[in-house]
């Protein structure tokens, strides 16, 4: 029997996979043998290798498959759009029962999702009330997100640059985009276009793009404005459908802005 021929080929490449599946994921090595022993089964060869394939396939990789981080994003994304307030309900319920700082920092991100700044802001602070909370730089962002969508930038300021202080690997493109937000909100537009200027490169999406523009086109800086919004539109019209999906609120806004 040719050893090269395109079946066994398809066979080899098959067993690899799954023998790579069988040691990443720590199973009894007895797999391997399992499956390199069937080269040995003669006319039975294919109906062994048959048998130890989908008996691995039922027992390992399918538990696998619906247990991964991915699967359990996805189901989870499922339960959401089925029941919008599943996620705050739960949160809230683990808050009451369990009362602990990540419980309460959970159930703040969940309320400020909702608008519920207000709540978001009293329970960062009632998370922060222990012994390193008010230290510590997740909790510290959470705040300063709160507040700035409270209306109160000045301390949303405050709290980012504390943030940067504590742990400048914390200061995260999401957090630099709220304290220009917060920057800007404060009147202070230049040394907020400095900072748009600076996360927009990193930044994953377009808002940054479009916040920029939108406060270049405030400050008079028309021509600048115009070309970051003509960047925008062209840049997610050849993304994948997904990305302008996500991107959709930020694409409107560049469009209605931008001049023919």
């Amino acid at each position: 029997m040719d050893i090269f021929s395109p079946i066994n080929i398809a066979i080899f490449l098959i067993d690899v996979a799954l023998a790579v599946h069988v040691i990443r994921s720590g199973r009894n090595p007895i797999w391997i043998v399992a499956m390199g022993a069937t080269f040995f089964l003669g006319s039975f060869q294919f109906l062994g290798l048959l048998a130890v394939w989908l008996s691995y396939f039922f027992t390992a990789v399918i538990p696998d498959f619906f247990g991964s981080h991915g699967m359990r994003r996805f189901r989870s994304g499922i339960r959401d759009a089925a029941d919008p307030g599943r996620a705050y309900r739960q949160a809230k319920r683990d808050a009451e029962r369990i009362g602990s700082t990540d419980s309460k920092r959970v159930l703040a991100e969940e309320s400020l999702k909702r608008g519920l700044c207000a709540d978001a802001i009293r329970l960062y602070e009632e998370a922060m009330q222990g012994p390193l909370g008010a230290e510590d730089p997740t909790l510290l962002k959470g705040l300063g997100r709160a507040k700035l969508m409270a209306g109160e930038a000045g301390e949303a300021e405050r709290l980012f640059i504390k943030v940067h202080e504590l742990d400048p690997a914390a200061f995260d493109t999401e957090v630099e985009l709220d304290y220009a937000r917060a920057l800007e909100a404060l009147g202070k537009n230049d040394a907020a276009i400095r900072q748009y200027e600076s996360v927009v490169p990193r930044y994953s999406g377009e808002e940054a793009k479009v916040r920029l523009a939108l406060l270049l086109e405030k400050s008079g800086q028309e021509a600048r404005a115009q070309q970051i919004f003509r960047d925008v539109v062209e840049t997610t019209r050849d993304a994948p459908g997904y990305y302008r999906s996500r991107q959709g609120d930020w694409l409107k806004i560049a469009k209605q802005h931008l001049k023919s």
